[in-house]
């Protein structure tokens, strides 16, 4: 993985005074270009040697660019203005936002523009620019984009409202001004060493700088007036818990586009803590939320208990996984499967040793860890003839090898297998056409979402669940009725036939063939169960999906697959909203 922080933060400014000029830049340590000379031994005396004084990086920032080329590069033109810059220079990548103070004449007179009887400002466009390197992914692309826009537009924001940037600029050039003129037998000095204690924007990008390398958040405020809050998520994910693998950016967006109604939210941080960092002006539902968090309620739940719709709590959530703040997990139940993650750090002298034994006094934390060694239920781990304290001690265990993922949950996953080869020269279902018989992850989540009622959409199971209802009772409508070979066909094998009816619309021949040989088949009930659930059956949703939205109980879909054992088979692994967290990226 590249890396994620970036290599410099540059600020250049285009405009009628001085033409292009770079204000500041930081890292502002420049190493001299020294050159280098060739190791080779010269067969001609006279010969030149050339130095090498091409761009590079360095633990110091950005080196081998002088302020004129950089300023050159990155001071576009106004046609420009308003869009991405981006732009690569063999292993750097440039990218910012470029920005015009006004984008036309009529914006003088705007009321949050400049007053009349300040001057105009002899700065036209200017451009906040973040170095990184020439490899990262494309989100992380985007979000360096993302907030150089947003510093540009608090910058412009203030300087239509005071003149800031104008002043601010005015304080750089001065001093570029004063340590041009130092004598030459002087020490050399770097003018951007001397712009922080002097000028607040310059103080400020030294901040957002310093903010991204250590932590990969940006929380100040632009001239004491404009908040700017900015986080790279996979940054803030790998330093809230070292399990050996690097989160890429991509990861984190997948969790949160996978968050499903059962699903619950498990805080990573302290909550008290983090009702305390929360902005005076933060939303009353975010610390409504926060409050009543739970690992064991469903964020349906929690939609209900709050008083708030469930597309705001899916938001809120979003949000705080997004800030590394919480994770998704699915609640503690009995049931749920546990296993040790296999990026766990088993060392007895880690430092996850001594947390937990802060936490947990008395309890060894390698010897828990060896109880979840195998994928057991979390209902047989408890002792029968243990104390309540104990039970509730062993839950609080679990939330917090949770939340350092030292655990795995599993679920299980169910597959529809044919027993019978696929006869050639016959028709094909719809199932063919489309082998991947799902239920759209789209349609399933807003049915839930909107209202919190279950709306049944388009091509989804319930549909043809209601339909098939409806053609039954159409053929019970008839007390009798005559078979090709003289018999009468009773009401269960009317039934029956409809419901085999069904099962041939949607299963290939061989699916077909291997499901009516099951001896549960000849149950109309278990068929008509397997019908409605056949969509699940290709390994794409596990059994809590399954119960949530088909309103069932673990024991009926148990149930089910013991009776159709034969064409079902199941295995278990991660959820994707938490398999991001602890599965290597390749």
């Amino acid at each position: 993985m590249a890396g994620c922080s970036p290599i410099s933060i540059i600020l250049v400014s285009s405009g009628s005074l001085r033409g292009d000029r770079l204000l500041f830049r930081y890292p502002y340590q420049e190493l001299p270009c020294k050159p280098t000379v060739s190791q080779a031994v010269a067969t001609n005396p006279y010969v030149l040697r050339e130095a090498d004084c091409s761009g590079s990086t360095s633990n110091q920032g950005l080196t081998g660019y002088t302020d004129k080329i950089l300023a050159t590069l990155m001071a576009t033109k106004a046609e420009l203005a308003g869009d991405k810059f981006e732009l690569k220079v063999d292993n750097l990548r440039f990218v910012g936002h470029p920005t015009l103070l006004h984008q036309s004449s009529t914006d003088l007179s705007r009321s949050d523009g400049p007053s009349p009887r300040r001057e105009p400002s002899p700065i036209i466009l200017f451009n906040i620019v973040f170095v990184i390197q020439a490899n990262v992914s494309l989100s992380l692309n985007q979000y360096y984009h993302d907030l150089s826009k947003r510093l540009a537009l608090a910058v412009r924001h203030e300087e239509w409202r005071c003149g800031y940037l104008n002043r601010q600029a005015q304080i750089m050039r001065d001093v570029h001004d004063e340590v041009s003129a130092m004598p030459e037998d002087s020490a050399p000095e770097s003018p951007f060493q001397h712009m922080i204690p002097r000028s607040d924007l310059a103080r400020e990008l030294r901040d957002v700088y310093t903010g991204l390398c250590e932590t990969g958040i940006v929380n100040i405020r632009i001239n004491s007036w404009i908040l700017v809050s900015f986080c790279l998520p996979h940054k803030v994910h790998n330093n809230n818990v070292d399990t050996g693998i690097k989160i890429e950016p991509e990861a984190v967006e997948r969790c949160i586009a996978a968050i499903r109604p059962y699903h619950a939210m498990l805080l990573l941080v302290d909550r008290d803590g983090l009702l305390e960092e929360l902005p005076q002006d933060c939303s009353p539902a975010l610390t409504r939320l926060i409050r009543i968090a739970t690992p064991l309620k469903s964020l349906q739940c929690l939609s209900q208990d709050s008083d708030l719709a469930l597309s705001q709590i899916f938001q809120l959530v979003s949000h705080l996984v997004y800030w590394g703040k919480a994770t998704i997990i699915y609640p503690l139940a009995e049931s749920n499967v546990y296993t040790l993650s296999p990026n766990a750090k088993t060392s007895v002298n880690s430092l996850l040793c001594e947390k937990f034994l802060e936490q947990f006094p008395g309890v060894c934390l390698p010897a828990v860890m060896a109880d979840f060694s195998l994928p057991l239920p979390l209902g047989e781990h408890r002792n029968p003839l243990g104390l309540p304290q104990q039970q509730a001690q062993l839950v609080q265990m679990v939330v917090w090898m949770l939340q350092h993922r030292l655990l795995v949950q599993l679920h299980t996953y169910i597959y529809l297998m044919s027993t019978e080869p696929e006869p050639t020269g016959t028709s094909i279902g719809r199932g063919q056409g489309s082998p991947q018989l799902l239920v759209p992850e789209d349609s399933a989540r807003n049915r839930t979402i909107s209202g919190g009622s279950e709306v049944h959409s388009l091509g989804s199971p319930d549909a043809g669940e209601l339909e098939l209802s409806s053609s039954v009772e159409t053929y019970s409508t008839y007390s009798t009725e005559m078979g090709s070979d003289g018999m009468l066909i009773t009401k269960d094998a009317r039934l029956q036939r409809k419901l085999t009816e069904s099962l041939l619309s949607d299963l290939t021949e061989g699916e077909r063939l291997s499901v009516l040989k099951v001896p549960a088949a000849s149950n109309p009930e278990d068929l008509r169960l397997f019908a409605r659930l056949v969509w699940y059956f290709r390994g794409q949703h596990h059994l809590e999906e399954i119960m949530y939205y088909e309103n069932l109980r673990r024991s009926q879909l148990l149930t089910l697959l013991d009776k159709f054992r034969e064409v079902l088979i199941t295995c278990q692994h991660e959820d994707a909203a938490a398999a991001v967290f602890h599965t290597k990226q390749y």
